[in-house]
């Protein structure tokens, strides 16, 4: 397969899941989802795409060890022999030109890795973060990388912030993309406390401290950005449209 792309999910029927399953179903070949024991009506969602292949765990992994659960996520992805994955979370989608300009850098040959700006939208829809370490502008994250089989897929030994690839695969020459990823994990305000008592606990946990990017999201003043949409560059907008797999 060109490109499978994999992510976890608990408890997201109600949140931004079917937008992100749209919106891959267009991009992938295949989704790989691994169900952290959702309790709700995320499975029966995963049952409607039939791009979808969905594992079901019996207890949540991620509030206990993330690292083991992305480790699990990526074994079950390369069962199907992609040669590009692409690593995603719930609540993030790609801009609308990605149907138009991802095609072109799967076709890359001077990189095995591609990383993307990702823009934390905050309190609502309309506007990202951009102080202190949620500034996107300088920040490159590596979610789209080629599957090589030789290397080791061997992932730090981490409660919490573990990385979305193996450590082998953030070595490869990476290709920074001008495009972008939306991330909704902030953008509901009524949810930042219990996010941060949630990443607190976790801090202390493998820190024996609170990070100063966790205290941060409790910060009285913040800078806020409103989001532009763009369109694709007029190299990409003279292409045809990819048709779906």
């Amino acid at each position: 397969m060109e490109l499978v792309a994999m992510l976890p999910v608990h408890n997201e029927a109600g949140r931004y899941l079917p937008r992100v399953l749209d919106q891959l179903s267009q991009l992938a070949d295949l989704i790989v989802v691994y169900d952290d024991a959702s309790t709700d009506a995320t499975p029966a969602l995963l049952a409607r795409y039939p791009w979808v292949r969905a594992f079901r765990g019996r207890q949540p992994w991620f509030p206990r060890h993330e690292a083991q659960l992305r480790h699990h996520l990526w074994r079950l992805t390369v069962r199907f022999r992609p040669r590009w994955i692409l690593a995603l979370d719930a609540d993030e989608l790609f801009e609308e030109r990605a149907l138009a300009e991802l095609p072109p850098l799967l076709a890359g040959r001077d990189y095995d890795a591609v990383a993307f700006r990702l823009f934390d939208f905050w309190k609502g829809e309309e506007q990202v973060r951009v102080d202190g370490a949620w500034n996107p502008w300088n920040r490159f994250s590596p979610l789209l990388v080629r599957y090589r089989p030789e290397l080791p897929d061997t992932w730090p030994d981490q409660v919490i912030h573990c990385g979305r690839l193996p450590l082998a695969y953030r070595e490869l020459v990476t290709f920074q993309s001008h495009l972008r990823v939306r991330h909704y994990g902030w953008a509901r305000g009524g949810e930042h406390l219990a996010k941060y008592l949630f990443y607190r606990e976790r801090d202390l946990a493998q820190y024996g401290r609170v990070s100063a990017h966790t205290e941060s999201v409790l910060a009285p003043r913040v800078t806020l950005e409103p989001w532009i949409p763009l369109e694709p560059a007029p190299f990409f907008r003279s292409r045809r449209q990819p048709e779906r797999r």
